[in-house]
């Protein structure tokens, strides 16, 4: 069976073309190779800049990958045609962080609702379309006594649950879920977490989901890849990888994160940087205590370590807190 999607050697550049001197260019994707499998939810997570949203944009076809392939639903993204690509669009949605600007001030819940059911020539009977409107809004909690509001009556909270409306109007069976809970309260949140794991469940989506919050990847996702500049870093099960981390910047970041149980009894990883280290093979290298001369040499690699578990480190400090069975 197909996986919904699969990422294999994906680079991205951004060039700036000059009239005198070289062009600027500018690497945020390094040789990324990902795959979602059916049924999962697959995290994201990492510095801001770290080339998360880039990747998605990718994904969607909005941008267009500078080398690699990227498949959606077994087809390859950046050479669908237009007709293709809109087929697509029915398989694959997007919800973003920020819920009111992905909105149009001007149009009420039904007609937001009602847009991409007008652009694929569905539910065109009025009364069946008004039927399934009102169990779209249903199935996010809301009532069908909104549909003829506007994005500005509605609080943060209220308009990602529309948002994600939006993007279940067409059934779809991937979504990528780009930060959707950081530009809310914490308590609003919880609650926009809880929706997505009921509606991952109930209509068995796979799911890409950004974050630069460890916790919220936690409680989401089934599988987590850790990104640094541009490069996947770790990827393993999301608890084995926070039982097990074997980078050092994975270990960093999870060192980072408050903790109400314990107190922090470990500094975090990174805590100062080394400039002559820059230009090693290694790109965590200028921030890693633990690196060494063969850091400076041997090429980045994505290596299996355990099953399922995948490190790119190739001095792996942590290797002994491996637990057994």
């Amino acid at each position: 069976m197909t996986a919904p999607v699969q990422i294999k050697n994906l680079f991205k550049t951004y060039t700036r073309r000059r009239w005198l001197g070289k062009n600027w260019e500018k690497p945020v994707l390094k040789d990324i190779s990902l795959t979602l499998e059916e049924n999962h939810v697959l995290g994201l997570v990492g510095e801001s800049g770290c080339g998360k949203s880039t990747l998605c944009k990718v994904l969607l076809g909005i941008e267009k990958p500078t080398a690699g392939q990227v498949w959606a639903d077994g087809k390859e993204v950046a050479v669908l045609s237009k007709s293709e690509f809109k087929k697509l669009r029915r398989v694959m949605q997007v919800v973003y962080q920020d819920p009111y600007s992905s909105l149009d001030p001007r149009m009420t819940v039904r007609q937001i609702l009602s847009e991409p059911l007008d652009i694929h020539g569905l539910k065109k009977n009025p009364q069946e379309r008004n039927t399934f409107l009102k169990e779209l809004l249903a199935s996010v909690g809301l009532s069908d006594s909104l549909l003829g509001r506007y994005p500005h009556e509605f609080s943060g909270g209220q308009r990602q649950r529309i948002c994600i409306a939006r993007a279940l109007a067409l059934n779809p069976k991937i979504l990528v879920a780009d930060e959707p809970v950081s530009a809310l309260d914490v308590s609003v949140q919880a609650q926009i977490l809880n929706l997505l794991k009921e509606i991952k469940k109930e209509r068995h989506l796979s799911m890409i989901f950004v974050t630069h919050d460890f916790a919220v990847a936690r409680f989401l996702c089934d599988d987590i890849a850790v990104m640094y500049q541009g490069r996947i870093v770790e990827r393993a099960p999301a608890e084995e990888l926070f039982e097990n981390p074997q980078h050092p910047y994975t270990k960093a970041l999870l060192a980072a994160v408050p903790s109400v149980c314990a107190p922090q009894t470990e500094e975090a990883v990174v805590s100062q940087e080394w400039p002559e280290r820059k230009d090693w093979a290694c790109p965590f290298a200028a921030r890693c205590p633990y690196a060494q001369e063969k850091c400076a040499q041997k090429p980045f690699e994505l290596n299996e370590i355990f099953p399922r578990h995948a490190c790119a480190c190739g001095v792996r400090p942590f290797a002994t807190e491996k637990k057994s069975a």
